[in-house]
């Protein structure tokens, strides 16, 4: 034997000659390895000007003559640098960590976490690895107060990530709660950890609670933010095909700036292509904005393909499918005022029935109002009177005579009127006309030329208070 077996420092031989040189050696071996200190374990470049004893841990991709070394100790000493390998046991304090490190056979670790860089792994009665970097085994964790509080903080990179406390029985889900893939608080369990019931969401902004395996509390209908959603209301007349753009067909929908294709057959609508829009007022619905408040957009037996879904500058996708399909998307902080709710094919021609837009995480069944109370919804934006309006007098030369029109229910604004006139005698000057005064009321207006007999026919009235 040459070397002692732990330190590796070199024996003196029998007879050997110059025995100090041994000795010597040995010392200096002795001095660097007892109560080791080493500079860093991050370095791979050897240091320009060492000093005598200098010692390093030599980190992965070492360079020069630290080249094929990891994980060695380097030490330098006589003007040189000698290696040597770790053996399971070795201790070394770490100078730039201000940390003590152990070589366990197979890496170099934190031995306990004394400063503020902490231990890479921790094991308390249990194995910590790469994934579960500090582990516990025990009946019973406490987590103290260390003065007044405690708070246990779970944070995630991101809102697409999760953060979440998960309960197993034998390593298999079965609860859990947190924030799993956005910012909504979810509660969700399972009797396989594979399969997951969602049992309870909580909204982030409004503290809305939404129970979506409860038939109780899934089943109770809530309001339909967009009117006219089953497209039953058609004061225009329209019969269906293209659009230009900005056009209305029925009531409260429009075409999309690039013009649109659509029809209906019964509570179907098929949209061929372009998109649809409806523009909706928050003030109208209770609330000052719709901006960061997560809204729900459904839509009923959607065939054909997918249905891609804006709702102000946030966008989604509903998957084509039977029953009720939907997506929840959250109008960004900028969105505020009015919001415009499109929809559009994502490919080819789609069908589907009854839209609803609620707010919430999840759809809620369609429940149509009645024909009165929808009508009264869109008349507030457009109403048609649907029949010809007559003003037949006897009037003096130059005298006026007035109709008033009060509309069916307060518009949106004074409206703008539309008319055409059919039939007319003893006008004066062409002044016969059909205004709005106000949001309730309109008028129909005629001027006689001469004394006698005046009237006008209008037709094709219409007052517009649109969006």
């Amino acid at each position: 034997m040459s070397e002692t077996p732990r330190l590796g420092l070199p024996l003196l031989a029998a007879g050997q000659a110059q025995k100090h040189v041994t000795h010597n050696d040995a010392l200096m071996r002795l001095d660097a390895l007892v109560h080791l200190v080493v500079a860093s374990r991050t370095q791979t470049v050897p240091p320009a000007s060492p000093v005598e004893t200098s010692a390093f841990i030599v980190s992965a991709g070492g360079s020069g003559v630290f080249a094929g070394h990891q994980d060695d100790l380097a030490i330098f000493e006589d003007g040189g640098w000698s290696f040597l390998p770790p053996r399971a046991g070795w201790q070394a304090w770490v100078s730039d960590e201000a940390e003590h490190h152990v070589w366990t056979g197979t890496q170099w670790r934190r031995s306990q976490p004394e400063s503020s860089l902490g231990a890479a792994l921790w094991g308390v009665n249990a194995t910590a690895d790469t994934t579960n970097r500090f582990a516990v085994a025990a009946d019973a964790s406490l987590f103290n107060h260390a003065g007044s509080n405690h708070r246990l903080k779970l944070n995630k990179a991101s809102a697409a990530r999760t953060a979440s406390l998960l309960f197993q029985d034998n390593w298999s889900g079965r609860a859990e709660i947190g924030l799993t893939g956005d910012d909504q608080l979810r509660i969700k369990v399972s009797a396989d950890g594979a399969n997951w019931t969602e049992a309870l969401v909580v909204d982030r902004a409004t503290g809305l609670v939404t129970l979506p395996a409860s038939a109780w509390a899934r089943d109770v209908p809530q309001p339909n933010l967009l009117i006219n959603g089953d497209f039953q209301i058609n004061q225009r007349a329209f019969a269906g095909g293209a659009l230009a753009a900005g056009a209305y067909g029925y009531d409260r929908w429009k075409a999309h700036t690039g013009g649109t294709s659509l029809s209906r057959s019964g509570f179907d609508l098929t949209l061929t292509s372009g998109a649809i829009r409806q523009i909706v007022e928050p003030a109208f619905w209770g609330v000052s904005s719709f901006a960061s408040t997560p809204l729900c957009l459904s839509v009923e037996n959607l065939s054909g393909g997918n249905l891609d879904v804006t709702i102000g500058s946030a966008s989604g996708t509903i998957t084509a499918g039977s029953g009720r399909r939907f997506v929840t998307l959250a109008p960004v902080a900028g969105d505020t005022g009015n919001l415009i709710v499109q929809l559009a094919p994502a490919a080819g021609a789609v069908s589907f029935r009854a839209i609803k837009l609620e707010f919430g995480l999840t759809p809620s069944p369609w429940l149509a109002r009645s024909q009165t109370e929808e009508r009264q919804l869109c008349e507030r934006y457009h109403w048609r009177p649907g029949v010809s309006m007559l003003i037949d007098t006897f009037q003096a030369a130059a005298c006026y005579f007035t109709s008033f029109l009060l509309f069916p229910t307060h518009m949106r604004t004074t409206p703008t009127p539309g008319y055409s006139v059919t039939q007319e005698l003893n006008i004066m000057n062409g002044e016969r006309l059909i205004a709005a005064a106000s949001p309730a009321m309109g008028y129909a207006r005629i001027r006689a030329s001469a004394q006698g007999r005046v009237f006008a026919t209008f037709e094709s009235i219409a007052f517009d208070a649109e969006l």
